[in-house]
């Protein structure tokens, strides 16, 4: 298995990946209920973040088969902040038929490469609160609640 950064030829096994994401993520929170071409979409997204050095747009691969990915980035927090470089990580996903193998692990090693060529002090993510799994992960990587993330929906 290897990590590596993504590229244009990528995105077609990223999509299902991501399409998965969505499908089990919309059943626990709404906002996460896509569009309708949503997947041409994430596509056009994901293809525009390659290039950016304030973004890691990461792949685990086992025999040529990508099976999980990350997207990260990185930003300056407000001058008012004694910690002032922060990475979000927007998405985490691991092929159902790969989990517990090691893929989650290999790509936050690349992610950790990643945060610590660019001086980060801080990693912030958002994880569902129905989301067990995702919960126990982060948890065992050692992230810790920090904030509760609220909504309001209005319509």
């Amino acid at each position: 298995m290897i990590s590596r950064r993504a590229n244009k030829d990528d995105i077609p096994q990223i999509l299902p990946l991501w399409q998965d994401l969505m499908d089990t993520h919309a059943a626990m929170e709404r906002m996460f209920m896509p569009v309708e071409d949503a997947a041409d979409k994430f596509a056009e997204y994901i293809t525009s973040l390659l290039d950016k050095e304030s973004y890691l747009v990461a792949v685990a691969e086992i025999d040529t088969k990508v099976v999980g990915y990350v997207i990260a980035s990185v930003s300056n927090t407000p001058e008012v902040f004694a910690l002032r470089r922060r990475m979000y990580i927007q998405d985490t996903v691991i092929d159902p038929a790969y989990r517990r193998q090691g893929v989650a692990k290999q790509l936050m090693d690349t992610l950790m490469a990643f945060a610590k060529e660019r001086q980060v002090e801080k990693i912030d993510l958002l994880v569902a609160v129905k989301n067990e799994a995702g919960n126990k992960f982060w948890k065992e990587m050692g992230f810790e609640p920090a904030l509760n993330y609220m909504n309001l929906y209005l319509s």
